[in-house]
């Protein structure tokens, strides 16, 4: 009788789960290493966006291909937004629509139907051995190989925001203000009664509080009937970064611990998940991991780098007539194309790697030979 092949992964985010999922699936040995007691620690019960713009493959047939099965992904919240209000730095409504979605709208963190809690169910349904309060901290714990999901280890952009429940109806909304968001964006999600508003901020850190104050203000002010009850406030942090080895010594580094991000925007989800899936795919057929990244998520990064170079450059001024812009044709269209290699992104790529070049550097101790590579010089964020 065959062997069974044992494969361990450090880290129970997304990306290790569809992993997990799909080595399962195939017929391995499968164990899953988390330190906290729960998936989503890092999260709130929060409402994010899974993305849909930066690829043609619709986020529910990216699911399926993915191993989450219609009737399997159907069980947490995955609601489909077709229609974002966006307001510039005066308050200037622009509402962006779309036949196709612009992203489908997710839960993080234990909730029973968050998108981490499902993955998890999935995976253990699958076969996975799942361990948690488990901390992986030396080399040698995977000295037969593995896979690395452990999530950010520095803030390249942090989000502070509150989760509340609402009479509002479902609502998308986005604010471009560098006094609420410094090169991002403020948001409020509505779904069902329950809401999510935090301003995603790529600068000034330290001005967090004073930023999502008038975040909160913004807010009412652009929708009067805006109520907020139970209020919870939270608070998190994402990293991207570039030419870090993806696969070393038999590991296979996924999701942000390959620096796999959204540079503009931080939806890093989409990212994350296919890393996940690649690194099972190449377990079990024997594919060039670092090749498909190269070929399949590094151009659309890259260009997202371009993008946000380009970006930062608007400002408030700018941000109207960029939305103004986005109105003349198909929304989604014009931004799917911005997240296709183009030759400007080409020019402008080399000068964004030199304008964040301190910034694209993996801040955590990645790299064989050092025994905090697993957690010991990963930051808390406050």
């Amino acid at each position: 009788m065959k062997t069974k092949r044992e494969i361990e992964i450090v880290g129970a985010g997304p990306a290790s789960l569809v992993a997990a999922i799909n080595l399962a699936n195939a017929g391995c040995r499968v164990t899953v290493y988390e330190e906290k007691p729960d998936v989503g620690h890092r999260f709130h019960g929060d409402f994010q966006g899974l993305e849909n713009w930066s690829s043609k493959e619709e986020v529910t047939d990216f699911l399926e291909r993915l191993g989450i099965n219609n009737k399997l992904y159907k069980k947490f919240i995955c609601q489909p937004y077709n229609e974002i209000s966006v307001y510039d730095a005066n308050l200037t409504k622009t509402v962006l629509s779309s036949k196709r979605a612009f992203f489908y709208l997710v839960q993080r963190g234990d909730n029973p139907d968050s998108l981490d809690s499902v993955l998890l169910k999935i995976a253990r349904e699958a076969g996975a051995r799942i361990v948690f309060n488990k901390r992986v901290d030396k080399l040698n714990n995977l000295e037969k190989g593995g896979i690395i999901g452990v999530g950010p280890r520095a803030a390249d952009v942090i989000a502070k925001g509150v989760l509340f429940k609402t009479t509002m109806e479902d609502t998308a909304a986005v604010i471009l203000d560098d006094r609420l968001a410094p090169k991002g964006y403020a948001y409020l999600l509505v779904y069902n009664g329950r809401a999510t508003m935090a301003t995603c901020m790529f600068r000034e850190f330290k001005q967090e509080r004073e930023c999502f104050e008038r975040t909160v203000e913004a807010f009412r002010r652009v929708l009067p009937s805006l109520d907020m009850l139970d209020e919870r406030e939270f608070g998190g942090y994402g990293n991207y970064f570039f030419d870090k080895p993806v696969y070393e010594n038999g590991k296979y580094y996924i999701g942000e611990a390959a620096g796999l991000q959204d540079c503009l925007w931080g939806f890093g989800m989409r990212y994350a998940m296919l890393s996940g899936y690649f690194a099972a795919d190449c377990f079990i057929d024997g594919r060039d991991y670092a090749a498909l990244l190269k070929s399949e998520l590094l151009p659309i990064q890259r260009v997202s780098l371009a993008n946000r170079f380009i970006f930062e450059r608007l400002g408030n001024k700018g941000y109207g007539s960029f939305l103004r812009w986005l109105t003349k044709g198909d929304v989604i269209d014009k931004i799917e194309r911005q997240y296709n290699p183009s030759f400007l992104k080409t020019l402008v790529y080399p000068l964004a790697r030199w304008r964040y070049k301190s910034r694209l550097v993996n801040k955590g101790c990645h790299g064989e030979g050092c025994a905090c590579v697993w957690c010991r010089c990963r930051k808390e964020v406050c």
